[in-house]
């Protein structure tokens, strides 16, 4: 059985996996955080581990940078679905396995 973590870790990895959502749309926190209508410090302190987020503040970045709940929760949240860990993926892994499965289903 898995041990569970506690809440200060688990919030340094969601405030790392959400550093990385945000600075792949080259957004500072202050853009970021006026994009997500909440307050820079509130933004610097889940990016640094200190507080959590709320449920609708999860949706609101997957939303808002259009990303899936699996690169949000990345390290904190088992994910053994093969559609899964193709949204950990980048765009370019993503546009490989899109031609390869299209050229399968075209070779039939």
């Amino acid at each position: 059985m898995k041990k569970s973590m506690d809440n200060s870790t688990g919030n340094i990895i969601l405030g790392q996996n959400i550093k990385e959502i945000r600075k792949a749309l080259n957004l500072t926190q202050e853009e970021f955080a006026e994009q997500l209508n909440i307050n820079p410090q509130f933004l610097s302190q889940v990016e640094n581990g200190k507080v959590g987020i709320s449920v609708d503040n999860a949706i609101n970045i997957c939303n808002t940078a259009n990303c899936s709940s699996v690169n949000l929760f990345k390290g904190l949240i088992n994910s053994p679905n093969t559609i899964d860990k193709y949204e950990l993926l980048n765009e370019r892994d993503k546009s490989v396995i899109n031609q390869m499965i299209n050229y399968l289903l075209n070779t039939k």
